[in-house]
């Protein structure tokens, strides 16, 4: 079946946050943020990427891969200029923080930890399009769905001549963005003890050519 990339429609909204909980339950960074049972770290999972996609939704472009009305793909950017996040853009994300103390309230300290060092290592200039989830349902995984979502962002940056950013806690992902042009920016634990964390960054100039096989699953 050949599967199109589409914009994410507000009737597919409600998919987002299990899909990306499914594709990120063994995502390192998640995974030893908050240690446990799938199911409890599913749901500050959730309510992050969905509240990602919303203001990706407002403030950027989110392509889906979509069959037979159920969501099997997404990919959110934010465009140049778009980030840092106002104050007001930041409410956003309350529901994930009130998700996060209920669930895991010693973890909090580390959680808020991990913010501010997102927010540090994230390059504010140039202005850029910024790479803030992709994630293909596991049941879905392995058919080429991720390297369509990042071929059609990766051609907006292309059309408008924009450098790109990303990061990343999966060794197998930063192989893979590798070979879309992106470069190893710095690597660094966003909390203490944490695992590695590679920031990534993709000139204006950089062509990936056709783009590498379908190995990661998130970003």
């Amino acid at each position: 079946m050949t599967v199109s990339v589409q914009n994410l429609g507000p009737e597919l909204l409600e998919q987002v946050g299990p899909l990306c909980a499914r594709a990120f339950d063994d995502y390192p960074f998640l995974a030893e943020l908050f240690p446990g049972p799938s199911e409890k770290r599913a749901r500050v999972a959730s309510a992050f990427y969905v509240a990602t996609v919303r203001d990706c939704l407002e403030h950027g472009v989110v392509h889906a891969t979509v069959e037979d009305g159920r969501l099997t793909g997404v990919a959110a950017w934010l465009r140049p200029g778009a980030f840092p996040l106002s104050l007001g853009r930041q409410a956003g994300f309350l529901p994930t923080v009130w998700a996060g103390l209920r669930h895991f309230p010693g973890r909090a300290r580390l959680a808020l930890q991990a913010l501010a060092r997102l927010e540090r290592y994230h390059p504010h200039t140039p202005t850029h399009w910024y790479l803030a989830t992709i994630a293909v349902d596991p049941a879905h995984q392995g058919r080429g769905l991720g390297v369509r979502l990042m071929r059609a962002g990766l051609a907006l940056a292309e059309e408008t001549r924009a450098p790109c950013f990303l990061e990343t806690a999966k060794a197998a992902n930063r192989d893979w963005y590798l070979g879309f042009g992106f470069d190893l920016q710095r690597t660094e634990p966003c909390f203490d003890g944490g695992p590695p964390q590679w920031f990534m960054w993709r000139p204006p100039e950089a062509r990936s050519g056709m783009g590498p096989e379908e190995t990661a699953r998130t970003a």
